[in-house]
């Protein structure tokens, strides 16, 4: 899949060659009412626009995609370069190569084309097979798409760690060895670290991200039926998602050091595979009593956080596609997180989503959802158990053992990573890259 953007003023593209789309916000008398696209009158393709609806210009790219149009003349429309950047994510379908006249300068295409394509390798592997990206093949590519994105920026300098099975470090990763056990592929910490330049290894850490990457999912012997199991592929949208996350905000000027913590297995069933009724122990003292092992992927989180605050990061952040309980109550279309009360109204996330029409909703962290989580011979569970339980907050429950109380921690349960079905406003089934852009934002903003 190839991306290629042409300026309006160039000479360097042939309209011919496009569909000349027209944004209208006039409705054509000779379709049926709610038509939304339709030929023009002087040729190409009318669409109807209203530049207040949500997502506005990506609905605009989702219906050109479902036209089956990617070859795309927008000149004359006035557009800005966010705008642009939404259009093309509306645009995307992971197949089909994407050319768009823009009525932008070269300078501007140029940094949209930057972004769109990091956005678009994002959302490419985080859909690849489980067979292509294994644990340390995904490490390894996600440090090297943060290494040339920093190379490119000339923006500071790019560092990669693996801690694998059979090396000293790995006997404190207790999830990952539980979650692992039953694979022949090394479970891993990946760990990439950004110092930017003019700063020294000697820094302070800012900012810890930490994303979940299971690069298959069967629920070990708590098996999935098979219609849940097909996606899970894309179990290690957290990993790849926070990982591009540093990405994108090396790429738009990133000033604080950042490293990137990518817990990455496989969850299968073998003979050497995590059971229930086995009991884990972290290094800070909690015990886990396995009643589900098909919810593995907050148990490689804990590794994650652990290391983290013992490299003595400042301020955390967790992203996962770790429950079906939060897409039940967002919808595919929502992110769903997690903070203190106090932590929420300080730092506002809601209205910068909001600022880049991307959805954020925050669900209740509770210290009573704890309760769900009760063993009889462990500290608890690693699945909430009883009545009314609700799935998403007890997992963010679980995680919260594994933070100090101090430490500004938020938790993104990835509800809108992957879609099975396209969004009529977001985008194309399959893997989005969701909350990618605006969390870079929010890094570059501190």
């Amino acid at each position: 899949m190839e991306l290629k953007l042409y300026s309006a003023a160039g000479d360097n593209y042939l309209p011919e060659q496009f569909v000349k789309v027209n944004l209208t916000s006039e409705p054509s008398a000779l379709f049926a009412p709610g038509t939304q696209i339709f030929p023009a009158a002087a040729g190409g393709l009318d669409l109807l626009f209203n530049p207040s609806d949500f997502k506005a210009f990506q609905q605009a790219g989702r219906l050109l995609a479902g036209a089956g149009v990617f070859k795309v003349n927008l000149s004359g429309v006035k557009i800005s370069k966010r705008e642009a950047l939404f259009f093309l994510q509306g645009l995307y379908d992971g197949r089909n190569s994407l050319q768009v006249v823009f009525e932008l300068d070269d300078a501007a295409l140029f940094e949209i084309e930057q972004q769109a394509n990091l956005l678009f390798a994002l959302r490419y592997l985080a859909g690849t097979s489980s067979k292509v990206s294994t644990p340390l093949s995904l490490i390894e590519r996600l440090t090297l798409l943060c290494a040339q994105t920093a190379e490119q920026c000339a923006a500071g300098q790019v560092t990669g760690r693996i801690i694998k099975r059979g090396d000293a470090e790995f006997e404190h990763c207790a999830g990952l060895r539980a979650v692992g056990s039953g694979s022949v592929n090394d479970p891993a910490m990946g760990i990439i670290d950004f110092i930017p330049a003019g700063l020294t290894d000697s820094a302070p850490l800012d900012f810890a991200l930490v994303g979940k990457g299971i690069t298959f999912d069967s629920g070990g012997y708590d098996l999935k039926p098979s219609k849940f199991m097909s996606t899970m592929r894309t179990d290690k949208c957290g990993a790849v998602y926070m990982a591009g996350t540093l990405a994108f905000a090396i790429l738009n000027g990133l000033k604080r050091r950042v490293r990137c913590y990518l817990p990455c297995s496989e969850n299968l069933v073998s003979g050497s595979s995590m059971l229930p009724g086995d009991i884990i122990s972290y290094p800070n003292g909690v015990s886990v009593e396995i009643n589900n092992t098909d919810a593995e992927g907050r148990l490689v989180l804990a590794d994650g956080l652990l290391q983290a605050q013992q490299d003595g990061a400042r301020f955390i952040i967790d992203a996962a596609t770790l429950t079906g309980a939060a897409k039940v109550a967002v919808g595919r279309d929502i992110t769903a997180y997690f903070a203190s009360d106090k932590l929420a109204s300080e730092l506002q996330l809601e209205e910068l989503f909001a600022e880049n029409e991307e959805e954020l909703w925050r669900l209740p962290l509770r210290p009573y959802f704890k309760r769900f989580l009760k063993s009889e011979r462990a500290c608890m569970t690693n699945s909430g158990h009883g009545d009314g339980a609700p799935g998403a907050s007890v997992a963010a429950a679980f995680l919260q053992s594994f933070v100090s109380p101090e430490l500004p921690w938020l938790h993104f349960d990835l509800s809108s990573a992957y879609m099975a079905e396209s969004s009529p406003f977001y985008a194309s089934a399959q893997a989005t890259a969701a909350g990618v852009y605006s969390l870079a934002q929010f890094l570059c903003r501190q």
